[in-house]
């Protein structure tokens, strides 16, 4: 067979050679008569980085398989690793795996292989005997940890090396991982599917059956056997079991609760367990967030419900329950935050991930020179930090720039708002004749007081549905384009991030944190800040700013927030339906000529088989090849965009802002916040399984940089809400005319700083580990402390043993389960220079005379002789 290898010459070069008269045969590509053709499976051409991708791979272990498409630029290498290998690289990695002993977890080592809880679920093993060794297998989180571990390594470590380029290699090899365009661990359907019908259909009564509860929603495939055996046992033709079995039925048919309240109960509950094995901790600590908020979120609702029926029921904002609500609001916070510690810690080492420190990588974006580094010797990729100040010279500027002209949009959407509201209450009282709907461009809409502290809000024009109407149609108008001005200012912040050039993921998640909230934070609590501060005075002025606040929390956690759900979940799903059609369709035109080119070659080969027949007839069952491999379900799945869960924590942070900072002036927020959190639940849970790429599993101990910024909107809501309850309360208000502005300033400022303290003071005197955690973590210390001591008295009766029979004496091994070279201890020992004194007595204890101690000493280094 010929093997023609393909042309890499590009145009100008093929000018250039042309122009000079030189030799073309290199760039018609290297024929090969005699070599031996490499498998179809693997072979992407001689030169091709697929080529030199796909040998890596081979030489690091792995099993390779390819998929083409139509388009033969692109090709699909599926990659997966035999049990022997994923043993030897677990061990490497000391990889934590539970254990039979409950909840405990150990580093894995083959020779304990026993001691490992064996992965017990059909429809993650799926068969595969490449995932099982002597009945043992990893979970698909930990398959996907290893091979990934495995594609980064070195070359001279039995690694792939197609990670970042982070030192230099002769021949351009350093820069071959970048030419992957993405690494996607694809779904297993059964896996997926049973997870997806017990998270998002939480309500069904299948889902409430076999002794689950509310609190035990999970995927459990040992439920399924049985209900698999109970049905055929109930099945059979015997008269005396059909009785029993019926009556148990019936019993279980009657322990499942009602519709309402697997509602209730379902909606606070998610199979945590399920979603860290299959999609990893990263992943399952987001939803465990929102979990743990919407379950403090009920007590905070019920009480902001009581203040506001207090509100509606007098007619009055300003209720002298709000300033034991703001404190109320603000402990919450603080007890939100601890608790979550607590939660996390649980979770962590429920999991295996307590203090799990998470490794840096690198972006394959960074870019810089190569400096020889004075302790590896090797030739790393620097980047210095005096050009990073240079870009931060245009970044900060541009970025300021953006944020404050999203803030003249919106102040001038609601200025031109209060001016509305303004004429249409003049043109109601006869005042004037002025449109109300006419819209004032220009900077004169701003600064005007009266629209905004000098109307006179009475409980008619409250019910007034025109009023209503322009109160919150502009704003709301505004929440719909929210999603567009986010999105581009998320564009902005990506673009500058990626200008800014940062080495390692989380410096570059860490900044982009501080650029996108620092936008969303104008966008969303800006307005709400301007009224409530400058809405300041009297109570009429009050009065008019808690009402524009009321009106902008509202829309902006409702209608902005819902219409942002809607565009993150459907707007995906509707793009890839978009991509499959066409790629159906495309794929659909392909077989029709492929079909057309057949019928012609059956044509011509009556008439007899040419030498052009023979080619034409190769090339058509080439592309019959290729149009089989292009129908494979891999291609439909990688066409879904990539899961990120920067937008989602964004949402949940933006929400939890809501409740702990502007609950005082709308008590309801908590109730709205609450609703939200729990959709977002289901719509992320349904999204993450029907419309992302199964992300890859990442190991962590928690929600990370996350956690930092939660407590940073703690701080801000305790100023937001004591200086809030400070102007606007009439309490307050009260206080300051008996002592004076000053005076009130002093107070306002220690009570903001009394609840700092308080906050601390929780932080620090409340353990962040559960009792359940520190009993296991002592009842492990203590394992560990009677396994070193176990190993020490083996230790010293072997060495006594090797004494004796060097001197002749009479051997004195008093355990005989203990052979002369046995090492019975699963941690690592040191040797100790006692060891080899004399052993008296059996009891365990080594006893030392002067001259041993001073040997001891010297031998140690504790004091010279």
């Amino acid at each position: 067979d010929e093997f023609l290898e393909p042309v890499t010459a590009s145009f100008m070069e093929k000018l250039i050679v042309q122009w000079r008269g030189l030799d073309q045969k290199y760039m018609v590509g290297d024929t090969k008569s005699d070599a031996i053709p490499p498998p179809s499976d693997y072979f992407l051409g001689f030169k091709s980085p697929g080529t030199s991708i796909w040998g890596r791979l081979r030489y690091a272990g792995l099993y390779t398989q390819r998929l083409y498409s139509i388009d033969t630029n692109r090709v699909i290498i599926k990659v997966s690793c035999p049990s022997y290998r994923l043993m030897d690289v677990a061990e490497v990695l000391k990889l934590k795996v539970r254990t039979l002993e409950g909840n405990t977890f150990a580093p894995f080592r083959q020779d304990m292989i026993d001691i490992f809880k064996p992965l017990n679920d059909p429809l993650e093993l799926g068969g595969s005997p490449s995932a099982m060794f002597g009945g043992f297998s990893f979970s698909s989180a930990d398959r996907q940890n290893i091979i990934d571990f495995i594609i980064r390594s070195r070359i001279r470590d039995s690694g792939a090396e197609l990670g970042e380029a982070t030192v230099k290699r002769p021949s351009g090899m350093d820069n071959l991982g970048r030419m992957i365009q993405a690494r996607v661990p694809l779904h297993m359907p059964g896996k997926l599917e049973a997870i997806f019908q017990v998270w998002v259909y939480f309500w069904r009564r299948e889902n409430w059956t076999g002794g689950r509860d509310g609190k035990s929603l999970t995927h459990d495939p040992m439920d399924l056997e049985q209900k698999d055996s109970f049905t055929t046992k109930s099945s059979r033709s015997l008269d005396d079991e059909r009785p029993e079995a019926g009556k148990k039925e019936k019993d279980l048919e009657s322990d499942i609760p009602s519709l309402f309240k697997r509602l209730f109960l379902g909606a606070f509950y998610q199979p945590l367990t399920s979603i860290e094995e299959y999609f990893g901790e990263k992943v399952a600590f987001y939803f465990a967030w929102l979990q743990h908020t919407a379950a403090h979120l009920v007590v905070l609702t019920a009480v902001g419900l009581i203040v506001f029926i207090t509100q509606v029921s007098t007619g009055n904002w300003d209720t002298p329950l709000r300033p034991y609500f703001a404190v109320f609001v603000m402990m919450w916070t603080f007890v939100v935050l601890v608790n979550w510690k607590k939660r996390a810690n649980f979770l962590a080492h429920e999991w295996g991930t307590m203090n799990y420190q998470e490794q840096e990588t690198t972006r394959p974006q960074f870019h810089g020179e190569y400096v020889r580094d004075p302790i590896t010797g090797e030739d790393v990729l620097m980047y210095p930090k005096w050009k990073r100040w240079l870009k931060y010279c245009i970044s900060i500027p541009v970025t300021l720039l953006f944020t404050f002209g999203t803030l003249f949009v919106i102040l001038w959407v609601h200025a031109n708002r209060d001016l509305q509201l303004a004429r249409y209450l003049d043109q109601k009282h006869g005042d004037t004749k002025s449109n109300a709907f006419q819209l004032q461009f220009g900077l004169s809409a701003f600064g005007q007081k009266r629209p905004v502290v000098e109307l006179d809000i009475t409980s008619e024009v409250l019910y007034d549905p025109v009023f209503l109407f322009l109160l919150a149609g502009m704003p709301g108008i505004l929440g719909l384009c929210l999603p567009l001005v986010n999105f581009i200012l998320m564009r902005l912040s990506v673009l500058l991030n990626n200008f800014e050039n940062y080495r390692t993921v989380s410096e570059y998640r860490s900044q982009l944190i501080i650029k996108v909230f620092s936008s969303r934070f104008v966008s969303h609590f800006a307005v709400a800040y301007y009224y409530s501060f400058v809405s300041i005075g009297n109570e009429t002025a009050i009065q008019n700013g808690f009402l524009r606040v009321a009106a902008a929390v509202l829309i902006y956690s409702t209608v902005a927030r819902w219409w942002e759900n809607f565009l993150h979940v459907a707007f995906p799903i509707l793009i890839e339906k978009i991509r499959r059609r066409n790629f159906n369709a495309k794929l659909s035109d392909e077989l029709r000529e492929i079909e057309l080119e057949e019928e012609a070659i059956a044509r011509l080969s009556d008439s007899g088989m040419s030498e052009e027949v023979k080619k034409r007839q190769i090339a058509v069952v080439n592309r019959r090849l290729l149009l089989d491999q292009a129908q494979d379900d891999t291609w439909l799945e990688l066409m879904r965009p990539a899961h990120d869960s920067f937008p989602e924590y964004i949402q949940a942070v933006i929400q939890f802002t809501f409740v702990s900072c502007f609950s005082v002036v709308l008590p309801v927020t908590p109730l709205i916040c609450l609703v939200n959190y729990l959709i977002s639940m289901r719509l992320d849970a349904y999204k993450l399984c029907k419309g992302r790429r199964r992300p890859l599993a990442e190991k962590t101990g928690g929600i990370g940089v996350w956690e930092h910024l939660l407590h940073i909107v703690a701080v801000i809501s305790v100023l937001t809400n004591c200086w809030l309850i400070g102007f606007t309360s009439s309490q307050f208000i009260w206080i300051g005319e008996q002592v004076g502005q000053v005076s009130l300033f002093a107070i306002v400022v220690c009570w903001e700083h009394f609840m700092l303290l308080i906050k601390y003071i929780l932080q620090t005197a409340i353990s962040p580990l559960p009792k359940t955690v520190r009993d296991a973590m002592k009842k492990e210390r203590f394992v560990l402390d009677e396994q070193r001591n176990k190993s020490m008295r083996k230790r010293g009766r072997r060495s006594q043993y090797h004494r004796q029979s060097q001197h002749g004496g009479p051997k004195v091994l008093q355990d005989p389960t203990v052979d002369e070279m046995s090492i019975a201890s699963s941690v690592d020992e040191t040797e100790y220079s006692f060891a080899e004194l004399p052993y008296h007595g059996n009891s365990g204890s080594l006893r030392l005379t002067p001259k041993h101690r001073r040997e001891i000493a010297v031998e140690t280094g504790l004091y010279s002789a």
